[in-house]
C-alpha cells in the first residue's frame, strides 16, 4: 500500500463522514479503502484514526451533531460565538427563498449581507464537525465565514436556490479541510525541525566532548546525515545556541 493513496483515501473518507454529518457507513468505508489490499491492522488502526476525530461508523446514531463532545475552551467560544449571534434575524423560508431569488438574479451586492447573516449558525454546526482534527473551534468558525463569504460571491454561477445552498456548505468545508491541511503541514515541518535539531545537538556534543572543543557547522554536517544547510537552518531556529558548536562560526 502506498503512503501517497492511503493518504487520499483518508481524506476522501474524512470529508465523506463530515458530509454526513460525522457518520461514515460501513458500505462508504469498504468502497474507499478496499482498494488499497489493508491488512486487518491497518483497517484496526484506520478505525481508530476515525474515532478520534469522533466519527461513527454503521447505523446512523440517534443523537443531534449538537451533542458532539467539545472541550472547554471549545465549549467557552461557541457559547460566546452563538450568543454574539442571537441579534441576527432568523429568515422564514419565505424571505430566504426571495433573498436567494436575488442573489441568482445578479444582485447579490443587494443580498450579500443577508446571505452572510443567515448562515453563520450553520458555519458554527459545520466547523463542530471538523474540531477533532487539532484546529480550535475559533479558528475553524473564522476560516469557514472567509469561505462563506467566498461562495456568496459565487452564487452567479448557479441557477436554484438548492444548487446555491450546496456551493455554500462545499465552499465552507474546502474552507476548513484546506486550513487543516495548511496547519498539518505546519506541524509536520517543526515536527521534522525539532527531530533535526535534537540529532544535530546529539552528534556535536559527542563529537565536541571527543575533540575537546567546538566544532564548526560544516564539521558537524560531515559527521551527521545533513548537508550544512540543514545543520545551520537548526542552528539558527535555536538562536544559535546548540551546545558543541563554535558561535563564531557564523
Amino acid at each position: 500500500m502506498q503512503e501517497k493513496e492511503y493518504r487520499e483515501a483518508l481524506e476522501r473518507a474524512v470529508r465523506l463522514a463530515h458530509e454526513g454529518r460525522n457518520h461514515l457507513s460501513e458500505e462508504e468505508y469498504r468502497k474507499i479503502f478496499s482498494p488499497l489490499n489493508m491488512t486487518e491492522k491497518q483497517h484496526d488502526l484506520t478505525r481508530k484514526y476515525f474515532e478520534g476525530l469522533n466519527i461513527s461508523f454503521g447505523e446512523m446514531p440517534e443523537k443531534d451533531e449538537g451533542d458532539l463532545p467539545l472541550g472547554k475552551e471549545d465549549g467557552n467560544y461557541l457559547s460566546f460565538y452563538l450568543e454574539s449571534l442571537k441579534g441576527l434575524k432568523d429568515y422564514s423560508d419565505k424571505e430566504k427563498k426571495k433573498i436567494f431569488d436575488s442573489a441568482l438574479s445578479g444582485d447579490i451586492d443587494e443580498v450579500r449581507e443577508e446571505l452572510i447573516n443567515m448562515h453563520l449558525r450553520d458555519v458554527a454546526d459545520i466547523a463542530k464537525l471538523y474540531v477533532y482534527h487539532g484546529m480550535s473551534l475559533e479558528d475553524l468558525i473564522g476560516e469557514g465565514n472567509i469561505g462563506l463569504m467566498m461562495a456568496v460571491d459565487l452564487l452567479g454561477t448557479v441557477d436554484s436556490m438548492e444548487e446555491a445552498e450546496g456551493l455554500i456548505g462545499k465552499t465552507v468545508m474546502d474552507s476548513m479541510d484546506a486550513a487543516i491541511k495548511r496547519d498539518r503541514e505546519l506541524r509536520d515541518d517543526i515536527d521534522s525541525i525539532l527531530e533535526r535539531i535534537n540529532n544535530i545537538t546529539a552528534v556535536a556534543k559527542e563529537l565536541s566532548e571527543e575533540v575537546m572543543r567546538d566544532l564548526s557547522l560544516q564539521e558537524v554536517a560531515e559527521n551527521s546525515d545533513y548537508s550544512p544547510e540543514e545543520v545551520r537552518e537548526a542552528w539558527d531556529f535555536t538562536g544559535r545556541t546548540i551546545p558543541g558548536i563554535a558561535k563564531e562560526d557564523l
